[in-house]
């Protein structure tokens, strides 16, 4: 599979069959950017599905509606509190702990320590799984209350995937310095606890520093972190 890194949380996955884009934001300006979004929402020779875990902004933005005016045969994927009128455009609207098969692709929901849901995408004989804003999201003035309400919701989410027969190949997961000393906790639990065959952060703005102390602290691990060296770039794994 081909993995490309278009921004925060947004990645498209290439198979020999399909592609999947994740979470599109948007697309900052980069001087000799050698990846342009549009050319995979236009490609006619592969399924392409677009997938949305909620409504926040940095998530979903509404310009991906309109490429299904380049591409009518474009199947959207979205949490289900993410409104918009479905009139010509084919989109499916999944809440937590759904299943539901589109062409070759069965895809799973799963909770979210924020707004909406997880995916879990089984293509062709790979996983895929994106986090969307799930994560242990330990802030530091966060009460008692708070810690123990984030710590049970985030381990009973990561549980109930690990139920599971199949082991995730590819695992996109918020790695966000904001969170300061526990920038780490939710990716080391999910790593430890799912052992993904690779790891890939995201929703880290541009922390680049950040995310390589913890790709490196995976070095003798069973899951490998993978690099990412800058946005709209082909990761190399």
């Amino acid at each position: 599979m081909n993995i490309y890194y278009i921004y925060h949380s947004c990645f498209v996955v290439e198979d020999e069959k399909n592609i999947l884009i994740f979470d599109y934001y948007e697309t900052p300006k980069k001087s000799e950017a050698k990846i342009d979004i549009l050319d995979f929402v236009k490609r006619k020779d592969k399924k392409v599905s677009v997938f949305s875990s909620h409504i926040h902004h940095d998530h979903f933005n509404p310009e991906i509606l309109k490429w299904h005016e380049i591409n009518g045969n474009i199947k959207y994927i979205f949490s289900s509190d993410i409104k918009v009128k479905s009139k010509d455009l084919d989109i499916i609207f999944l809440n937590e702990n759904q299943e539901v098969k589109i062409s070759d692709l069965n895809i799973k929901t799963y909770g979210s320590t924020d707004e909406g849901v997880s995916f879990w995408v089984e293509v062709g004989e790979k996983v895929v799984f994106h986090a969307g804003d799930l994560n242990w999201w330990a802030w530091s003035d966060d009460t008692l209350e708070e810690e123990k309400y984030m710590r049970e919701k985030f381990q009973g989410i990561i549980e109930k995937i690990k139920e599971n027969d199949k082991k995730i190949d590819i695992a996109f997961f918020p790695v966000d310095p904001r969170l300061e000393e526990n920038m780490f906790k939710g990716g080391e639990y999910f790593i430890e606890k799912l052992e993904p065959k690779y790891f890939v952060p995201m929703h880290f703005d541009n922390g680049y520093k950040e995310i390589e102390e913890f790709r490196k602290q995976f070095s003798n691990s069973k899951t490998e972190v993978l690099k990412i060296k800058d946005i709209l770039e082909k990761i190399e794994y």
